[in-house]
C-alpha cells in the first residue's frame, strides 16, 4: 500500500532480480535498509509519513515516532526551507523538484544535502503521496567550499601583487586575468580570454611565445620566456612570462598559474653594459696603441736610455691623468677646464706663470685625451727649453667660443711669454710631431706651432659640431 505506483515499479524489479531471499519484499526491504540515501515518503501537504533505516541512520533519528507527521520543510532553515516548499509544489506537479541546501540531524550535526522530490500515484495513476531523497553530500560540499576558499585567496593575493598575473586552463586556454593586465594593456578580460593573449604581444614574438606554451601543455614543464608587450599607449615593453600547472591529487594538471614581469629596465641594463663593454675594449685597444706609439717613439729619439725612461714615465703620466678625468665622466665626455688643470698642475711651481681662462666647453673622451697630451708636451718643452725655464716666463692658456652661421667655433691658444729666445727647431722631434699630428686628427687639421721670437705659439680651430659627429 505505501509504494504504489513507484512502488510496483520496484516490486517488479525485486521479483525479476535472481537474489535468493525468501521473498521480494524481504529485497525489497534489505535494499532501503542498505541505501546511504534518506529516502522518506511524505504525504501531499509535506509531512513526514516514512523513513528508511537507512535514512534514519544518515539523519541520527533514535525514534522516529517522535517526527512522524512534522512538516518536512520545517527540518530546513532560512532559504532551505524556502526551497523545500518548492520542491513539494514542483513535485505535485509532476515535475522533479529538487535544490542543495544545508540542514542539521536530529543529533545536531550540520551536513549537506543534495534533494529531490517526486511524486508517487495510487492504482488509478491519482496524486497519492510524495518521494523525497536525500543524498549526504557534506564531505563533496567541504571541498567545494575549501576550492572556492583557494579560489578566492589566489585572486585576493593576486590582485596585491605588482605583477600581471594570469590563469589558464589545462589545454592553455586563458581564463582569468588579474587587474593589472587590464591597467597595462587597457584591454578588457572579453579581448584577451582563449587564445586571443597574442593581441598584447610583438607580431616578432608570437612565434617563439606560442612555440614554448605549446611544449609546456605538451610536456607538463614550467613555462618561460621573454616576449615585448604592448602598453595601452601603443608603447612595447620587455616582459618575462612564467607559469607553472596545478595538479590534482592524481597527478593531473587542473590549471595554469601564470605571471608576467616587466624587465625592460633589466633589458636596458644589459644593453647599456654591452655598449660599456664594447666601449671598454675599444678604448683598451685605443689606449694600447697609444702607449705602444709613444714608447716606441720616445725610445727612438732619446740620446740615453735613462732619458728614454724618465721621459716615458712623464708621458704616461700625463696620459694617466687624462684617464682618471674620463672615468669621472663615465668616459662621456670631460670637462675642457677639467683636462687642462690636470695636465698642467705638475709644472705648477705655486708663482702664478700658468694661466688658464676659458668659458665651459665639454670634450668628447678622445679629444681629451689628445689635448692632455699635447699640454703635456708644451709644458715639458717650455720647461726645459721655453717660457717655464727662465725665473720671468710665463704661459697663457686660453680658449673661446664664436657662434657664427657655420656654428660654434672653439679657438685654442698656447703663448709662452717671457722666455728665451725662440727659433724653429732644426729637427723635429717626437713631442712637436706628437703635438701637431694629435691635435690635428682629432680638433681639424688647424693645429699650427708657431715658433716666434719672442716665443712659442701653438693654435688650432674647430667646429664643436664636428667633435660630436
Amino acid at each position: 500500500m505505501l509504494f504504489s505506483g513507484q512502488g510496483r515499479a520496484w516490486r517488479r524489479l525485486v521479483e525479476n532480480t535472481p537474489v535468493p531471499v525468501s521473498s521480494p519484499e524481504e529485497l525489497l526491504h534489505t535494499l532501503l535498509a542498505s541505501s546511504g540515501d534518506c529516502i522518506k515518503i511524505l504525504d501531499l501537504d509535506g509531512n513526514l509519513i516514512f523513513m528508511t533505516e537507512g535514512g534514519q541512520r544518515v539523519m541520527e533519528v533514535s525514534d522516529f515516532g517522535a517526527i512522524r507527521g512534522c512538516p518536512w520543510p520545517d527540518f530546513w532553515q532560512d532559504q532551505g526551507n524556502i526551497d523545500a516548499k518548492a520542491a513539494i509544489a514542483a513535485a505535485k506537479d509532476g515535475k522533479v523538484g529538487h535544490f542543495v541546501g544545508g540542514a542539521s540531524t536530529m543529533a545536531g550535526t550540520p551536513k549537506w544535502w543534495d534533494v529531490t522530490v517526486t511524486l508517487i500515484r495510487d492504482a488509478a495513476g491519482k496524486p497519492d503521496k510524495l518521494l523525497s531523497v536525500s543524498r549526504d553530500i557534506t564531505e563533496a560540499h567541504r571541498a567545494e567550499q575549501a576550492l572556492k576558499e583557494s579560489e578566492a585567496l589566489f585572486k585576493t593575493f593576486a590582485q596585491a601583487m605588482p605583477n600581471q598575473v594570469w590563469s589558464a586552463t589545462p589545454d592553455g586556454q586563458l581564463d582569468w586575468f588579474n587587474d593589472q593586465v587590464f591597467a597595462y594593456s587597457g584591454l578588457t578580460a572579453e579581448d584577451l580570454l582563449g587564445a586571443k593573449w597574442a593581441l598584447m604581444v610583438h607580431e616578432e614574438d608570437i612565434a617563439a611565445a606560442r612555440e614554448r606554451w605549446a611544449e609546456a601543455l605538451a610536456s607538463g614543464t614550467p613555462y618561460q620566456t621573454e616576449f615585448r608587450l604592448r602598453d595601452k599607449d601603443g608603447a612595447f615593453h620587455w616582459h618575462l612570462a612564467r607559469a607553472l600547472p596545478i595538479r590534482n591529487a592524481a597527478g593531473r594538471i587542473t590549471r595554469w598559474i601564470g605571471t608576467n614581469t616587466d624587465i625592460s629596465k633589466l633589458k636596458q641594463a644589459e644593453e647599456q653594459q654591452q655598449l660599456v663593454t664594447h666601449e671598454l675594449e675599444h678604448r683598451m685597444a685605443n689606449t694600447m696603441a697609444m702607449v705602444a706609439a709613444i714608447a716606441t717613439q720616445t725610445f727612438r729619439t732619446a740620446a740615453t736610455k735613462e732619458d728614454a725612461q724618465g721621459i716615458l714615465e712623464a708621458r704616461l703620466l700625463a696620459l694617466n691623468q687624462a684617464h682618471a678625468v674620463l672615468v669621472q665622466s663615465s668616459w662621456k665626455n670631460a670637462p675642457m677646464a677639467t683636462v687642462v688643470e690636470g695636465a698642467l698642475a705638475p709644472y705648477r711651481s705655486g708663482e702664478k706663470r700658468i694661466s688658464i681662462s676659458g668659458p665651459v666647453v665639454n670634450l668628447p673622451a678622445k679629444q681629451a685625451l689628445s689635448l692632455a697630451l699635447a699640454l703635456h708636451e708644451l709644458a715639458t718643452n717650455a720647461t726645459k727649453y721655453g717660457a717655464l725655464s727662465v725665473p720671468g716666463g710665463k704661459v697663457d692658456v686660453t680658449w673661446s667660443v664664436t657662434p657664427d652661421a657655420g656654428g660654434r667655433w672653439l679657438r685654442f691658444a698656447w703663448r709662452e711669454q717671457g722666455g728665451p729666445e725662440v727659433s724653429a727647431p732644426t729637427r723635429r722631434g717626437f713631442g712637436s710631431r706628437l703635438i701637431e699630428s694629435t691635435l690635428s686628427a682629432d680638433f681639424g687639421n688647424t693645429a699650427n706651432i708657431d715658433y716666434a721670437r719672442d716665443g712659442l705659439l701653438c693654435t688650432f680651430t674647430t667646429n664643436l659640431a664636428d667633435l660630436y659627429a
